[in-house]
């Protein structure tokens, strides 16, 4: 009883050390205007004003849960198809398939699901054209940090 209780417990231990290890990063092609994340569970793109009429928030996941897709791509200037999108803003919540940033904004990406090196926040801003760049001045947070330092 102890041999299969000891390897039931190893068994656990490496599945655990297995999801920790998981990629979930994502990079902005700011030349394409996508964002390709590696095993996505919940995007979050919100607007750095604490005003919803200064730039909608967008949360994204997978429209089926059971996708293994290894890479999900998220279109910033048109469809993105086989995710669930819904839009954030002074209007209330509505699901779209478009991302349309607003231009000349600052925003946040944060990629978050379960675990500490799941949730990856980095910054960016919108040129006056709205395309999505990064902002080099702020550096990628990886985890959850305490942020009121920051």
């Amino acid at each position: 009883m102890k041999y299969l209780i000891s390897i039931f417990v190893c068994m656990m231990i490496m599945f655990f050390l297995m999801a920790c290890t998981t990629d979930h990063s994502f990079k902005l092609d700011e030349k394409q205007q996508i964002i390709v994340v590696h095993n996505l569970l919940a995007l979050e793109i919100e607007s750095d004003s604490s005003h919803t009429d200064e730039g909608p928030s967008f949360f994204i996941i997978k429209e089926n849960p059971y996708d293994t897709k290894e890479f999900d791509t998220i279109r910033l200037q048109g469809q993105s198809t086989g995710l669930k999108i819904e839009k954030f803003d002074s209007s209330g919540y509505i699901e779209t398939q478009i991302i349309n940033l607003l231009p000349d904004r600052r925003y946040t990406i944060i990629h978050s699901g379960m675990g500490g090196r799941v949730r990856i926040q980095e910054f960016f801003w919108t040129d006056s054209l709205g395309n999505l760049r990064v902002d080099p001045t702020r550096k990628r947070i990886v985890g959850y940090k305490d942020l009121r330092g920051a």
